[in-house]
């Protein structure tokens, strides 16, 4: 009786001390108002569904990924703006202009130049909760402390998305093949600075923010398939699309 007690209590220490990387939620935490001011909501036009982020870079231009825009209509984008919460909506405007970069191809696990343009019909106007990101044109190494936010599932399993926008904090790191991931050059990757928390970008945080010292350095790409946040996502280097971007701006 005893043996069997000491055992019990020695495993339920065990598992006390071991790491459990499933117990973290992504997003880090809920973002107050105004504090990613630049963090765009991509739906449908007529419809709320969200699905994908987007970052406002001039009153007229927001960046995103270019999967997601595949075959839409230049005007069938709402750019939703100066929100938090997915069932409010502060500032709408349809897009009247989609730019996908000339580039952009997928070649089996390689998505090449996933990044594009939506322009809004007509000019926003910038506040204290709706403001833009300038752009970095500089090469940003590994190891730097940088910031993430979206409204995508906040478990690895890529459960619901969640209705509230969160942050949270990420650090600039080596990209890692995987079976259904090939990285390029002009990607940087980001994940969680320590192997005790799952932090990372999941299902429709793709189109937005990686920044770093408010600047923005990259558009969210890639998770891994098999669970997001399990390894440093990849993101579109900004600093490699700088002169593309700005041609339209």
């Amino acid at each position: 009786m005893f043996r069997s007690l000491l055992v019990l209590i020695l495993a339920i220490a065990a598992c006390s001390a071991a790491p459990n990387r499933e117990s973290r939620i992504l997003g880090g935490r809920n973002a107050f108002l105004g504090e990613v001011p630049y963090q765009a909501s991509l739906r449908y036009w007529g419809s709320t569904f969200h699905f994908a982020g987007g970052v406002l870079i001039n009153t007229r231009y927001v960046v995103t990924g270019a999967f997601n825009l595949r075959g839409r209509a230049y005007n069938s984008i709402n750019i939703v703006l100066g929100i938090t919460s997915l069932d409010t909506g502060v500032v709408n405007r349809q897009s009247d202009y989609i730019v996908i970069h000339d580039q952009f191809a997928i070649e089996g696990n390689i998505v090449k130049n996933d990044i594009a343009l939506v322009r809004a019909l007509t000019a926003i106007t910038l506040s204290t909760t709706i403001n833009v990101i300038p752009l970095s044109s500089s090469f940003v190494r590994d190891g730097m402390n940088a910031q993430i936010s979206g409204w995508g599932a906040t478990d690895k399993d890529k459960g619901p998305d969640s209705n509230n926008l969160k942050i949270a904090n990420v650090v600039t790191g080596p990209c890692k093949d995987t079976e259904f991931m090939t990285f390029t050059p002009q990607h940087i990757c980001a994940g969680s600075a320590s192997n005790t928390t799952v932090v990372g970008i999941c299902t429709t945080d793709i189109g937005g923010p990686l920044s770093l010292y408010g600047q923005l350095i990259g558009i969210a790409n890639h998770h891994y398939y098999y669970g997001c946040g399990m390894t440093f996502d990849g993101f579109a280097r900004i600093s490699s699309y700088f002169v593309w971007i700005n041609q339209y701006m």
